[in-house]
């Protein structure tokens, strides 16, 4: 039985999203055949094109002939929003030939499967990571982001509001046209729930993503007197309300060490982070982009991850640090919320509810009811099952179930 694969590459640059494309299509060479077509993504900006198909190829996953007539679209440049419908269709011819029995995009963020699959007749699967937003999310959740920088960010709020309902208007018009959609998965019931289609069947990943068990060996009892953030340093994975956390915390007397890791995208946010920090004078160390050892030791010793993100469908962030000893206090939004809501050593607080975030947080600091929570069972039990391999297993289940219909 084999499978074709169309996403942007195999690469992990540690977004939820990547981590689970690389850990997930590499385990599915043990239930089928793969062969990969890269989709227009993977041929922007990218210098390293051999080298990422030979390192593929070395997976045991298969390459067509054809993709050297894709690397044309190189000359695009990168875009929040899908390409026209012309780039599509010109896409689509330059497939050459598909003789696979299925064809699956583990990231569903741009149409190019569905292309595919419409111009062979070969049945499609799709999942999502992220939900598709209503225009309400869109405008809200943007707005929340921002704080205590809207007034400085109205450019960015007006873009990104926008864009996003409009990515999703098109994300969800793509799917409408698919002609062989077998079935939509999605790796929470949150991100699930958002999809109104019903030309497909419907599938929550159950995992939806994994943690290594090799993160259990840092965990610790002594743990040191800092909170910690890391992710993607945009605003709406919560980096500024991050920051706007910990001055109100100051200014209710409370001194909070924290550090933080990740890559700033936006030089702009970048500058209003610095600057707030200093015009603060918070204790706030930013220890850059940290190797995969470096962050889960700093993870580990930290007395609790505040993650105000409004913009995950399965935060691996929140899972890797259950796994690395460290409770967590997060907004509940219904993706992140749908997966967490049992877990004792998680902590919701309503979106975008600046104040009582930092009531939770002052609350733990000074119990350390959540740090206590981290070895229930139910964590432990929660971070067991949540491994790559039952992830790729369960995909796989998906997929045979969709081809014996």
């Amino acid at each position: 039985m084999k499978i074709t694969v169309v996403t942007s590459g195999l690469r992990s640059n540690y977004s939820g999203g990547s981590v689970h494309v690389n850990n997930v299509v590499k385990r599915l060479t043990k239930y089928f055949e793969v062969e990969f077509i890269p989709s227009i993504s993977f041929f922007i900006n990218n210098d390293r094109i051999n080298e990422e198909i030979e390192n593929i190829k070395k997976l045991g996953i298969k390459i067509p002939d054809f993709i050297s007539f894709l690397s044309k679209f190189s000359n695009l440049k990168p875009s929040f929003l899908p390409y026209s419908l012309s780039v599509y269709n010109e896409y689509a011819e330059r497939v050459k030939k598909v003789d696979s029995d299925f064809i699956y995009d583990p990231d569903y963020t741009t149409p190019e499967s569905i292309f595919i699959s419409n111009k062979v007749g070969i049945p499609l699967g799709l999942t999502l990571h992220v939900p598709l937003y209503s225009f309400s999310q869109s405008i809200f959740y943007t707005y929340y982001t921002l704080r205590p920088f809207f007034l400085q960010s109205l450019d960015y709020f007006l873009k990104r509001s926008i864009g996003l309902y409009l990515l999703t208007r098109s994300k969800a018009n793509y799917i409408s046209k698919s002609r062989y959609l077998s079935f939509i998965a999605a790796v929470s019931k949150g991100t699930l729930d958002s999809v109104k289609i019903k030309n497909s069947e419907k599938y929550i990943l159950y995992p939806g993503n994994g943690v290594d068990k090799e993160l259990l060996q840092y965990r610790t009892t002594k743990k040191e007197d800092y909170v910690v953030f890391w992710t993607t340093l945009i605003p709406p994975k919560g980096i500024l309300n991050f920051l706007y956390i910990i001055n109100l915390l100051k200014k209710r007397g409370i001194s909070v060490r924290a550090k933080v890791s990740g890559k700033f995208i936006y030089d702009k946010f970048k500058r209003l982070f610095f600057n707030y920090i200093r015009d603060n004078g918070l204790d706030v160390e930013y220890l850059g982009f940290l190797d995969r050892k470096e962050l889960y030791v700093t993870v580990s010793k930290a007395k609790l991850l505040i993650y105000p993100s409004l913009a995950d469908g399965f935060p691996i962030t929140i899972l890797e640090s259950l796994a690395l000893g460290t409770p967590v206090i997060a907004y509940s939004i219904p993706t992140v919320h749908s997966v967490f809501k049992d877990i004792p050593a998680v902590k919701f607080v309503k979106e975008g509810d600046i104040r009582k975030f930092v009531d939770e947080v002052e609350n733990e600091l000074k119990t350390g009811n959540l740090q206590e929570a981290i070895y229930d069972k139910r964590v432990n039990s929660f971070i067991e099952f949540h491994n790559w391999d039952n992830v790729a297993e369960n995909v796989a289940k998906i997929i045979k179930c969709s081809l014996n219909k």
